[in-house]
């Protein structure tokens, strides 16, 4: 089984955390189109209505008080200890898939923030070092 997600944590249980990240998190993702849109307005306002959508739910997680902590994107630690109750186990991603992210980032001049990293066997995505998408693979052990 292959998850991608997004990579913050808006489930803490004082709120002014979970804004303080959700907003982070979208102003990161503004930021992304901004600096891919710069002299294409109307395909950057494109990009923010439709963006907005996503943006307002994660608003919307870090203002939700979810008891059972799964309103919100987790960080891939927390997707590690949570898969190996299961008795899952977390599959090595080859680094063929980390080359071919850089590849695919080195292809357009205003992706050059993308950065791709490794941690332990998932891979990171992430904006100017800011992680924003994690992808594991997941096997029963």
């Amino acid at each position: 089984m292959v998850v991608m997600e997004m990579e913050g944590n808006r489930n803490s249980s004082v709120f002014v955390n979970r804004f303080v990240e959700s907003l982070f998190f979208a102003g990161v993702l503004f930021d992304c189109i901004g600096d891919c849109m710069v002299g294409d307005e109307a395909t950057r306002k494109y990009g923010e209505e439709t963006l907005l959508g996503e943006v307002s739910k994660i608003v919307m997680m870090g203002a939700a008080d979810d008891d059972d902590g799964a309103g919100g994107g987790l960080k891939v630690d927390v997707w590690r200890a949570y898969f190996r109750r299961f008795g899952m186990v977390e599959t090595q991603l080859s680094r063929s898939s980390m080359y071919q992210a850089e590849l695919v980032a080195e292809q357009v001049p205003c992706w050059s923030p993308c950065t791709v990293w490794m941690d332990g066997k998932s891979l990171i995505v992430g904006w100017k070092g800011t992680p924003v998408k994690s992808i594991t693979a997941w096997k029963f052990s």
